[in-house]
């Protein structure tokens, strides 16, 4: 299968289930439509959350013995059923249902699917193909914040989340008609037996995700507090959150493209080693520097979040990538549950004392340890001899 249609199929993927993340634009009018409190639809966010994680664990099983496409297809199913039950029920079980329950499912295996898809890109690529198949997903709610708030004013919430029902189901669809039938570890012609991860490395590389992405998680979920905690008006608390979007995603796009030059770990300490200049800007500057801070926290965020999937892949070998990617995202669950109740206290702090931000910092120290203890070169393929891992086939652009 050609490199250019397994990115497709990512891309495609990514972008149906990362609409999860415009939930903002209708959880206020879901909330009152099935007669409950603006914040059980931060409830019902929340727990997709979780449900997304626990599914890129599962998924990351499953697809050793099931293929891309068949995984896809149900993610589809599950996708478009769930936001066709959100949409038309009356009673908040079917909210949380067909929201964080079956859509928050369908997330999990969308992104894990894509993201292995990705790692199937022969090395010399993988950076940029997981850049881009990873700001599919963070594209999708910036697109929907453009024409959302329009649809959703003139259609009302219930039709809008049908239409999306449509649309997300059909890109899966889209997503399953590209990807390949076969299981990636049960491929012919592929590299042999499947690759064994270290546990050493899966836990470095889970802290340095973890770590990594902490401090602009915390600032995703307050940024808007913290803007008017420093006295700015609306529209530049609005300015910090935009920038934080922005930043997310070129941060995808560019950094992949970059670590193809240079090196995914040299890449990875480049964007933790930003984020403690950026902390300071937001923690001291005015706020031109909060808007600034924000921008660098969210490009770099995007970066860490771009080629952990592509590191991984590196370092643990494609066969054993679906199983040990599952791992080390869990490290992004944690701090994506943990970082925003942590960040709501330092806000508070920060009334008082400012330089309390600046403990927003201290899981950086974590991923730069993770980052200085992780092996510098990919892991080599089982058989084929001078082939690294991913490259089958001698490095041409079919995996």
């Amino acid at each position: 299968m050609t490199t250019q249609r397994l990115v497709l199929a990512g891309i495609a993927a990514n972008t149906a289930v990362g609409s999860l993340f415009a939930w903002s634009l209708i959880a206020e009018d879901a909330a009152r439509g099935v007669d409950i409190p603006p914040r059980g639809a931060a409830w019902v966010f929340a727990a997709s959350i979780v449900v997304m994680a626990i599914s890129v664990v599962a998924t990351g099983r499953a697809l050793v013995r099931t293929g891309p496409r068949t995984l896809l297809i149900g993610a589809a199913v599950a996708a478009g059923g769930g936001l066709v039950l959100a949409g038309t029920s009356q009673h908040p079980v079917g909210l949380f249902l067909g929201v964080a329950g079956l859509f928050g499912g369908a997330n999990g295996v969308g992104y894990s699917v894509a993201t292995t898809l990705a790692s199937r890109v022969p090395a010399r690529r993988r950076g940029t193909a997981t850049g881009l198949v990873v700001a599919a997903y963070a594209g999708s709610p910036v697109l929907l914040g453009v024409v959302g708030p329009g649809l959703v004013a003139d259609h009302g919430w219930r039709t809008c989340t049908l239409a999306l029902s449509a649309v997300a189901g059909g890109l899966l669809l889209l997503a399953a008609a590209l990807a390949p039938v076969e299981s990636a570890t049960e491929r012919p012609g592929s590299t042999g037996v499947a690759e064994h991860a270290s546990p050493r490395t899966l836990a470095w590389l889970w802290l340095a995700f973890a770590g990594g992405t902490a401090p602009a998680l915390m600032l995703f979920a307050h940024a808007v507090a913290l803007a008017t905690l420093r006295g700015l008006d609306a529209g530049a608390a609005g300015l910090t959150v935009s920038a934080l979007a922005a930043g997310n995603l070129t941060g995808r796009i560019g950094a992949g493209w970059v670590s193809d030059v240079v090196g995914r770990v040299p890449s990875l300490v480049a964007a933790v080693t930003a984020q403690a200049p950026a902390l300071c800007a937001v923690t001291w500057g005015g706020g031109a520097g909060l808007v600034l801070g924000c921008a660098v926290l969210g490009f770099c965020y995007g970066a860490v979040s771009a080629l952990m999937p592509a590191a991984t892949a590196d370092l643990v070998g494609v066969h054993a990538f679906p199983r040990s990617y599952a791992r080390v995202f869990s490290g992004w669950g944690v701090a994506g549950l943990v970082g925003p109740v942590l960040g709501a206290g330092l806000v508070g702090l920060a009334a008082v004392t400012p330089a309390a931000l600046m403990l927003a910092g201290l899981p950086l120290l974590a991923a730069a340890l993770a980052l200085w203890m992780l092996p510098r070169r990919q892991r080599p393929a089982r058989s084929g001899g001078a082939q690294a891992a991913g490259e089958v086939g001698g490095g041409e652009d079919h995996v």
